[in-house]
């Protein structure tokens, strides 16, 4: 039995709905335990970071734990970088939305990371009507399956801008997440960086149009631009244009096309109601409208 151990790296959890997704993945024969602060508050925050830190520790160095699940997202998770060390990359972390430094962190660093719903929300969102938990949840589980886990998973993009439109192949190293999370870690030690061919797989919430592309326009001056091979643009969920003459899709190419970078939509990741799971660290080829993600094996 796979054994599943939810921790709360950043913002408070909803105690109501941790309990009823723990209930509904354990009908699955799925171990799921909770870590012994899950339900710690301080301010907005799942407790201190020392708390947050010893949850996450413990869930990486238990040997019979699986993989580790996050609870929720919010914010809080980049507290805990100058904390981190190698006990973090021993196995799967899956997350997103807040949770992106930590998926970038142990991609940069070799491990395994898995951009996907937070675990409040895998009984409570794009449900089945046939599963007691959502279609995107299932797809985690395939993909930390040892077998099914192995094979490249299948994703839909469209080629947004000429230079996509154009392109052959596209191959790199998936990273990305969260626009203004991992906006708030550049210019930190633990800031993203391209060390090889990369495609960056961006979505947010909630940000007005204005502040996306200056969030934008941050993360392309704090990389290196030569490995950014491609932008593929997840769901910008609630994000209000406040009477701005552009849609999003035509701001963000303008600034890719100044760089000659290609730049695709796709609708099934992000805060919306689908948030497929993929590797973050995974190897990938854009191919057309076809997306392929293998995971990364330490």
């Amino acid at each position: 039995m796979m054994k599943i151990k939810v921790i709360a790296p950043s913002a408070c959890v909803d105690q109501d709905q941790i309990l009823f997704a723990q209930q509904q993945m354990q009908e699955l024969d799925v171990d799921i335990e909770l870590s012994n602060n899950i339900f710690a508050t301080h301010r907005y925050l799942a407790g201190s970071v020392a708390t947050r830190i010893d949850d996450l520790k413990d869930a990486c160095l238990d040997p019979s734990v699986d993989a580790i699940w996050c609870g929720r997202g919010g914010t809080g998770s980049a507290q805990l970088l100058p904390h981190l060390d190698t006990w973090l990359l021993d196995k799967p972390l899956i997350g997103y939305s807040d949770s992106t430094v930590l998926l970038n962190y142990i991609a940069m660093h070799g491990g395994q990371a898995v951009h996907a719903p937070v675990f409040q929300e895998v009984a409570s969102k794009n449900l089945n009507e046939f599963m007691p938990i959502s279609k995107d949840a299932q797809e985690v589980l395939a993909l930390l399956h040892p077998m099914l886990g192995e094979m490249p998973q299948q994703y839909i993009v469209n080629p947004y801008n000429t230079i996509a439109e154009q392109a052959t192949e596209i191959k790199g190293v998936v990273l990305g997440g969260n626009l203004a999370t991992l906006c708030s870690v550049q210019g930190t030690p633990w800031a993203l960086q391209l060390k090889q061919d990369s495609i960056l797989l961006l979505e947010d919430v909630g940000e007005p149009f204005y502040r996306l592309e200056r969030l934008l326009v941050q993360l392309l001056q704090s990389i290196d631009t030569i490995k950014l091979k491609a932008i593929v643009m997840g769901d910008f969920y609630q994000c209000p244009q406040k009477n701005v003459p552009h849609d999003l899709m035509d701001i963000f190419a303008e600034h890719c096309d100044s760089l000659g970078i290609p730049l695709f939509q796709a609708d099934w990741f992000g805060h919306g109601e689908s948030n497929r799971p993929f590797c973050i660290g995974g190897h990938a080829t854009l191919k057309g409208q076809q997306l392929l993600i293998s995971k990364n094996n330490k």
